[in-house]
């Protein structure tokens, strides 16, 4: 038994030290006295543990059924979860799941390793019909193993005590529980140490000599997540553990046992060779698998990079395929990316409609390309009626975002009052910020404006310095405009 052990008996009536099969002391006629006893004295615990006693029959009591639903009253009323618990098992479960799982937890209770292995699994994700899903209840049962010097359960309750999954967050015990299940050759757990030490979880600032010492432990024993973490910290720039070469072999160790993110990597660095030869078919390789495995940043690079072609071989088909898949799975950009294929029919038939389904999925994500081209699709018309209306609603969205195209349109949009309220101050307030921010159609409006007249009180020299600032972005439309201002100052 471990020097941590949890069973504090002082803490508990004796019932339970005589319930325990793995001490010298384990006598169940004499923890079935013990618990009748303080049963007697309104104990819940006591009430708890004779009510098991009766139900299966136990210890030289004899199988009293209703005396038992009796004391789990009781006992649940004066506050017991345990009670609580075994009484809504017997009333949710059939008569036959009811005698496993009462037979099962008075086990447990004995501290018997075997049943409070086989409770924790049911507690730590519930079965239907049998028990409801309960951390804490698992992590009880299992602590049982943990100090049985079972190394899975050390990492899982390890695990447990640092993510405060069913117990509150403890850092102390966590480490503690790493500890002895690394000590016992866990790689998950020496991965996790390495956590610990990475996020200043050790009472100290993130440790990275130590977060990489334990890391490298558990990479050495083959765990795929070390791997990826030591990767991630040697491929870091001017640190004393850059080294794009073993990130290279590391990312591709993990990538072999399926990390789907070491294989992104792996991907990456194999197509820009970095770390590694540069290698377009083995980036294609495991980028692929990346995205197989679900990871959908890989499927957006692969998707954009097979489209492009510029670093590994164009593919149209592989981009559509990625690109649909990512879309699926409600990765915005991918929305916007495929709607952009369909709306220019690139590899897919031209469709406006197509495209404006997606353009509305990518825009009601927030992704903000999508509302400017959606907004565009309503003041055009495409795929859809002409609708200013709807058009400055998704103009609105992206302008809020900082879009500079969606601030003019909708800054021309409210200035002329087409399908929202006119509102010429505010709407010159977003054109000249569009025009702040390089945009040339915003610079060509606000000249035009000025030339005009018409909205605005007509400015020629204004309307010069705008129509200047979109022609030397090469605006036909504003260089066309100059010319013509320039003609009639010559007559």
């Amino acid at each position: 038994m471990s020097d941590r052990s949890t069973v504090d008996y002082g803490a508990y009536m004796p019932a339970r030290r005589y319930m325990d099969c793995t001490s010298q002391e384990y006598d169940l006629k004499s923890a079935a006295f013990e618990a009748e006893k303080g049963s007697a004295e309104s104990d819940p615990d006591a009430q708890y543990l004779l009510a098991l006693f009766l139900l299966t029959g136990s210890g030289g009591c004899e199988v009293d059924e209703k005396t038992a639903m009796d004391l789990l009253e009781m006992a649940s009323a004066a506050g017991s979860k345990q009670a609580a618990i075994l009484k809504a098992e017997i009333s949710d479960n059939d008569p036959e799941d009811q005698k496993d799982m009462i037979r099962l937890r008075f086990l447990g209770e004995q501290r018997d390793t075997d049943a409070c292995s086989e409770l924790f699994s049911l507690y730590d994700v519930g079965k239907r019909g049998l028990v409801r899903k309960d951390h804490a209840e698992a992590i009880r049962f299992y602590t049982n193993c943990a100090e049985m010097d079972d190394v899975h359960a050390q990492d899982v309750i390890g695990f447990m005590y640092l993510m405060g999954k069913g117990v509150r967050k403890d850092l102390d015990n966590a480490m503690y529980w790493l500890r002895k299940a690394a000590d016992n050759g866990s790689s998950s757990a020496m991965y996790h140490l390495g956590q610990m030490y990475d996020q200043g979880l050790c009472d100290t600032e993130p440790d990275i000599k130590n977060a990489v010492e334990w890391y490298r432990k558990a990479s050495d024993a083959g765990n795929m997540d070390a791997q990826f973490a030591l990767a991630c910290i040697c491929s870091m720039p001017r640190t004393k553990y850059s080294d794009q070469r073993m990130a290279a072999t590391l990312f591709e160790k993990a990538a072999q046992q399926g990390h789907p993110e070491a294989q992104y990597q792996l991907g990456m660095m194999c197509a820009y060779g970095q770390g590694v030869k540069r290698d377009p078919s083995l980036a294609c390789k495991w980028l692929e698998e990346s995205c197989q495995n679900g990871f959908q940043q890989a499927m957006v690079d692969f998707a954009n990079m097979s489209f492009e072609g510029q670093v590994i071989p164009k593919n149209l088909e592989k981009a559509a395929e990625w690109f649909t898949t990512a879309a699926n799975r409600c990765n915005g950009y991918a929305q916007y990316a495929l709607a952009c294929m369909y709306g220019n029919g690139f590899y897919f038939e031209q469709s406006d409609e197509e495209a404006l389904k997606w353009f509305r999925e990518a825009a009601e994500m927030g992704e903000v390309n999508s509302q400017y081209c959606l907004g565009c699709f309503y003041y055009e018309g495409r795929g859809t009626e002409k609708n200013n209306t709807e058009a400055a609603v998704w103009f609105d969205q992206a302008a809020d975002q900082g879009h500079p195209a969606a601030k003019a349109f909708l800054g021309m949009l409210k200035i002329t009052g087409s399908g929202i309220s006119q509102d010429i101050d505010e709407g010159l307030d977003l054109l000249n910020e569009s025009a702040e921010q390089g945009y040339f159609e915003a610079q060509y409006y606000l000249g035009k404006l000025y030339y005009d007249g018409e909205y605005v009180p007509r400015n020629i020299p204004r309307a010069k310095k705008f129509l200047n600032q979109a022609s030397k972005q090469g605006d036909r439309d504003a260089m066309a405009l100059l010319n013509k201002i320039k003609m009639e100052k010559a007559r």
